[in-house]
């Protein structure tokens, strides 16, 4: 021994903490040794102390709760197994991570013989990545019991993912991220520098990108597409339910949720057939009717340019109203301006896009308020940075001049974000070779002759986010995508929007039935569209679209 000096224990330490305690102070010896010798040590007499020869290998049933509590808490040093426990006289042994898992497991497993949810063998895990497969929720997903501990025979389902494979066919995606080879090098760098709150140098970059690829000047990035909508709004004014706001009854219902929000009433319109986007007819007809009405947002749909965006840009422009483009699905596609191909996003007055997981670029969750106007885009800042005093000194930092949203990105998610912002043309170009894939199978299957996928407006440059088709009429998207689902479980699909104006939370003496929207959801079935697929994968699709079709009209 050259030197040595006590570690305290703390009642809720880990091993894994306890480590980390241990690592500090062999610096802090190293550097004195280095400095000033080994006789500057400090020195401990152990010769009194009790060393057991053999630690135990698993929890003894027998223990009291001290000394179980601190096996466990010496077992957990991930990512290494945690300690184990048996079942007496099964030989069943399961993983326990804390004294509530090992309470719940003396409740569940010993007390009532019960047995873990997942004894029978699955093909795929639960699906909660988007509303379940099934018509639930996340919600209704969501664990009955997060404490209930692991069999240590299901160690290598530990972190599934939902909806993954279980040793069964690989899952047919409805979409996936594509991060790139540079996220592990940034987020480590994030990490390492210490600095992983908001307005970090990631975050900067991000912004950057996004700026960029939608053809801005300026950029925010925020924590989901929904803040992004948020912050758009209250930068545009919106704040009384007199200020109504024209919205895409077949679109996310976020749209029309951050006006709200903000204080506003959203009104929902009608789309066209064509490209789902709202359509021009709609949007004069509720202009003619509605004198409340201050802007409108436009939402391009699963990818697609709205067919009408030229037109009704123009007239916004004409009745000084303000446009938002909800680009949540569509950045990275190009639309014909009167005869110009801009970037989707760069001529609204403000604009936003998602990068959730799922979308063009995925994060995990996350967004941005976009626009030429700089001063526009500070404000949406203002209102997702808890809207705080302007210019009256760094002392009154906790002063507000009014109730905003703490929505800022953190600097972990934008250095995914800037991997994955890389990536974005392999991205757009796996995503037209599916599209082009989707068009030859439906055409080369005459059972799907009356099939119609979405069409985009000439000159303009769609992304393909979703493959979105529309079924012959008699036919429903929900019986069809249901038998689907149920004979091919591998094949992960989707219904379309359900349309603002029937759901009652969006209803006034405003709002009017919505034909072309309700159509699509009654006749629509996304399919998959990750950038993962391959033709044989689509084909599969193609082929389980025709059977699912059949099926239902026997």
């Amino acid at each position: 021994e050259v030197g040595a000096e006590v570690v305290p224990v703390g009642k809720e330490e880990t091993a894994l903490s306890l480590r980390a305690k241990h690592a500090l102070v062999a610096a802090r010896l190293l550097k004195i040794l280095l400095e000033e010798g080994e006789g500057a040590l400090p020195k401990l007499d152990a010769s009194n102390w009790n060393f057991e020869a053999e630690a135990p290998k698993q929890i003894d049933l027998k223990w009291d709760e001290d000394t179980t509590d601190r096996f466990i808490r010496g077992s957990l040093f991930p990512p290494h197994d945690p300690a184990v426990v048996e079942v007496p006289g099964k030989g069943e042994t399961y993983f326990i991570e804390s004294m509530e898992q090992f309470n719940d497991f003396r409740m569940k497993v010993l007390e009532e013989a019960g047995t873990l949810r997942g004894d029978h063998p699955r093909s795929y895990a639960a699906d909660t990545h988007w509303y379940s497969n099934v018509g639930g929720s996340i919600v209704k997903m969501g664990d009955s019991d997060i404490h209930m501990p692991l069999k240590t025979s299901d160690k290598k389902h530990k972190a599934i993912i939902p909806g993954a494979a279980l040793g069964a066919r690989k899952k047919l995606r409805m979409n996936e991220p594509l991060i790139g080879p540079n996220a592990e090098r940034y987020c480590s760098a994030a990490l390492a520098s210490g600095w992983i709150g908001v307005e970090g140098p990631y975050v900067k970059q991000f912004e950057k990108h996004l700026a960029q690829i939608c053809g801005c000047s300026a950029a925010c990035a925020v924590q989901s597409g929904t803040a992004a909508l948020y912050g758009a709004m209250k930068a545009l004014g919106v704040s009384e339910p007199c200020h109504h706001v024209l919205v895409p009854a077949f679109t996310c219902a976020a749209c029309a949720d951050a006006i709200v929000h903000a204080g506003g009433r959203p009104i929902p319109i009608d789309c066209d057939l064509e490209s789902y986007g709202v359509s021009l007819e709609a949007v004069q007809t509720s202009l003619e009717a509605d004198k409340n009405v201050v802007g409108i947002v436009i939402a391009p749909c699963y990818g697609v340019p709205a067919r009408d965006f030229a037109a009704i840009q123009g007239l916004c422009k004409e009745r000084g109203l303000w446009l938002c483009e909800d680009a949540c699905e569509s950045y990275g596609a190009s639309c014909n301006v009167r005869g110009f191909k801009v970037p989707v996003g760069s001529v609204a007055t403000l604009s936003v896009v998602s990068v959730r997981s799922e979308k063009m670029i995925g994060v995990g969750e996350g967004g941005a308020i976009l626009g030429n106007d700089a001063t526009l885009v500070a404000r949406a800042k203002w209102w997702c940075s808890r809207a705080p005093c302007r210019g009256v000194g760094l002392w009154r930092v906790y002063e507000h001049d009014a109730v905003g949203q703490n929505f800022r990105m953190p600097e972990m998610l934008a250095a995914v974000g800037c991997a994955a912002a890389e990536m974005l043309p392999v991205m757009i170009e796996r995503k037209r070779a599916i599209h082009s894939w989707y068009e030859q199978g439906i055409a080369a299957r005459p059972g799907l002759k009356g099939v119609r996928l979405q069409q985009a407006a000439p000159g303009d440059d769609s992304v393909w986010w979703i493959n979105a088709a529309l079924l012959p009429e008699g036919l429903s998207g929900e019986e069809v995508g249901m038998q689907l689902m149920k004979t091919y479980p591998d094949i992960e699909i989707r219904p379309g929007f359900f349309p603002l104006d029937m759901m009652a939370i969006f209803q006034s003496s405003w709002s009017k039935p919505c034909p072309n929207a309700q159509l699509l959801y009654q006749r629509l079935v996304c399919l998959p569209s990750s950038n993962q697929l391959q033709k044989e994968d689509v084909d599969r699709v193609c082929s389980a679209l025709l059977e699912s079709i059949e099926a239902v009209s026997a």
